[in-house]
C-alpha cells in the first residue's frame, strides 16, 4: 500500500508547474504592423475608382487632393463621377472643334446640382470650380487641352491632376 500512495504523490495534480508566456516578441510584431499600417495610411479623404482603360503617370508630389467632380478621360471614353457620358467609337459627332459637347453638358447639370443644393442648404459647400482630373498617361497634349477648355467652359475654372505616387 505504501508504494500506492508514493505513486499518487509522484503524479498528483498539485504537482503542476506553472505556465508563463512571453509576450515580447508579439508585442514587437504588433509594433511592427501598427508603423505598417500607419505608413500606409491616407487621410485625403477622396477616393475614386480608376476605370482600367486609364493607366495613370507617376509624381513625387507629397500634395494631398481636394474634393471637387471627378472626369476621368481615356483614349475613346469619358466618366464624370464614375458615369460613362462618352464614347468616341459612337459618338464621333458630337466633337466639336474645342469642345466635347456630352462631357459640357454633364458638367453643366453637375454645376447647377451643387448651386442648387447651396441656395437651398444652409451648411452646404460653397460651388469651387474644382474638377479632377483623372487622364490616361497616353493621351496627346492637345486632347487634355480640349478637355480642360470643355471643364472650363461648363464653369470648372480649378483643375487637380490625379496621378500614382512612387511611395
Amino acid at each position: 500500500m505504501s508504494t500506492g500512495r508514493s505513486l499518487k504523490k509522484k503524479f498528483s495534480r498539485r504537482n503542476r508547474l506553472s505556465f508563463d508566456v512571453d509576450i515580447t516578441s508579439l508585442l514587437d510584431i504588433l509594433i511592427i504592423l501598427l508603423v505598417f499600417l500607419l505608413k500606409n495610411y491616407n487621410t485625403t479623404g477622396v477616393l475614386y475608382t480608376v476605370p482600367k482603360e486609364i493607366s495613370l503617370p507617376f509624381s513625387e508630389s507629397p500634395t494631398p487632393s481636394q474634393n471637387g467632380i471627378v472626369v476621368q478621360v481615356a483614349k475613346n471614353s469619358i466618366w464624370v463621377d464614375e458615369k460613362k457620358i462618352f464614347d468616341s467609337k459612337n459618338e464621333d459627332e458630337k466633337i466639336l472643334d474645342k469642345e466635347i459637347l456630352p462631357l459640357y453638358d454633364e458638367l453643366v447639370k453637375k454645376r447647377e446640382q451643387i448651386q442648387q443644393i447651396e441656395q437651398t442648404t444652409e451648411d452646404a459647400k460653397k460651388f469651387t470650380g474644382l474638377v479632377t482630373l483623372v487622364v490616361e498617361k497616353s493621351l496627346k497634349y492637345s486632347d487634355i487641352k480640349k478637355v480642360m477648355e470643355t471643364c472650363a467652359n461648363a464653369g470648372f475654372m480649378k483643375f487637380k491632376l490625379s496621378v500614382n505616387s512612387f511611395n
